[in-house]
């Protein structure tokens, strides 16, 4: 076995493993290797797998080569947690010996002897490193890779900026090699790159998984204009404005908020620009359609009460609930006959309306503000008798109007009494 890349107390399997691996190339080997030529992996390479026996503290790997590869088991233990790993799963591991048998790990680990070679074997091979951060400064992280040093800078700690750095000091962590300082006997490292290589793994295998017509959850990254970006497992997709709820919305920041948990459906999936995957999604496709069932909401000749929601050339759209809008027609808004909508009614206006028609099929309900009007119009109060004459009233004779002559004789009378009052001169 090369010791250059698996420790010396490793170099030994035990004898539970060791009898398992026998069992399994007696008899047991994977039939759909059988008809195969073997392809043997070198160091560094990244090879694909199924467990197929765990023995002790190491797992056996069938990766489709001359014999089952080993890897151990604490490569899938989290602190004191029992590992994760059953026979049945699916791995994806780099070779760190390809030896009799082919030794497998997440990362490799640097043997003291091998130093800067290692190293090299690793960058090249676009292998990670496992090393110990040892001091914390202004810069980045120290590491100790065992048979060689090595720096990680601020900027290459995490994929975004890292606000504390301290917080990894003592911890064991993966990189990958960026550049060889033989002069220093170190290396520089970069775990924002390991990083951002596993998520586009990660995202890759969960849109494998993914169909048009599936929903899937969620988080709102952030919101533009035209619409939102959805986090669906290491890329995102995409939710039109128009695709986010069945009631309006002017900006998708007045239906949702950034790192906000949605459900969504997916719409369509394709290549991009640059390769990257563009994915449509709907949210109000996920959510309960306000349409099923309308039929039973709304009838012919109901009275209802909406909003204005707006306003177009041949009438007004008004809103009954949230996702369903109906048209009040021109000819319908006013009792009287109108030229332009806006002389009847005002985006943001409550009325009162009696729904015309109901088409499901079609999405339409027809309204009418006339009828409303003339359904809501008093009765016309009934006339008034005329008052009868009481009997004294009647049995006075009415006064005649005098005629011309007569009010002619009556002022020239007056005219001769004021003379006659009038004293004569002595």
């Amino acid at each position: 076995m090369n010791s250059d890349f698996i420790d010396p107390d490793d170099e030994t399997p035990s004898s539970d493993f060791a009898k398992a691996l026998d069992d399994y190339e007696r008899g047991q080997r994977n039939p759909l290797h059988a008809d195969r030529e073997a392809v043997e992996p070198g160091v560094g390479d990244r090879v694909s797998g199924r467990v197929v026996a765990l023995a002790g503290e190491h797992a056996l790997v069938d990766i489709g080569a001359r014999s089952e590869a080993v890897v151990e088991v604490s490569h899938f233990r989290t602190g004191d947690e029992p590992p994760k790993i059953a026979v049945g799963d699916a791995v994806s591991l780099f070779v760190i010996d390809a030896g009799e048998p082919i030794v497998l790990a997440p990362a490799m680990r640097s043997d003291p002897h091998a130093g800067l070679a290692a190293l090299r074997e690793a960058q090249k091979a676009g292998m990670p490193v496992s090393g110990r951060v040892v001091e914390v400064n202004s810069g980045g992280l120290r590491v100790d890779l065992g048979g060689a040093k090595g720096f990680c800078p601020l900027s290459q700690i995490e994929i975004g900026f890292c606000s504390n750095a301290a917080a990894y000091m003592g911890r064991t962590l993966e990189f990958l090699v960026t550049g060889i300082e033989e002069g220093r006997r170190s290396a520089l490292l970069s775990r924002r790159q390991l990083l951002q290589r596993q998520e586009k793994e990660e995202a890759e295998r969960r849109l494998a998984t993914l169909a048009v017509g599936q929903e899937v959850e969620g988080t709102v990254k952030h919101l533009e204009a035209f619409g939102a970006f959805v986090d669906l497992g290491g890329f995102e997709g995409m939710v039109h404005v128009s695709e986010i709820q069945h009631a309006r919305v002017a900006h998708p920041r007045d239906a949702l908020l950034e790192g906000q948990k949605v459900r969504v459906r997916i719409l369509k999936i394709e290549t991009g620009p640059q390769g990257r995957p563009r994915v449509g999604l709907s949210i109000k496709a996920a959510a309960p359609d306000p349409w099923d069932g309308i039929e039973s909401r709304y009838t012919s000749g109901m009275r209802v009460r909406g909003t204005v929601a707006r306003i177009v050339d041949y009438g007004a759209f008004v809103t009954l609930e949230p996702g369903i809008d109906g048209l009040v027609h021109i000819s319908e808004l006013a009792a009287r006959r109108i030229e332009r909508v806006k002389d009847a009614v005002a985006v943001g206006d409550t009325v009162d309306l009696v729904v015309l028609g109901v088409e499901p099929a079609k999405r339409r309900i027809s309204l009418s503000i006339k009828k409303a009007l003339e359904t809501d119009a008093p009765e016309a109060p009934a006339a008034k008798p005329e008052p009868k004459p009481s009997p004294r009233a009647s049995a006075a004779p009415a006064a005649e109007e005098p005629t011309t002559m007569a009010l002619a004789f009556r002022k020239a009378a007056e005219k001769a009494r004021e003379k006659q009052s009038k004293p004569r001169p002595s």
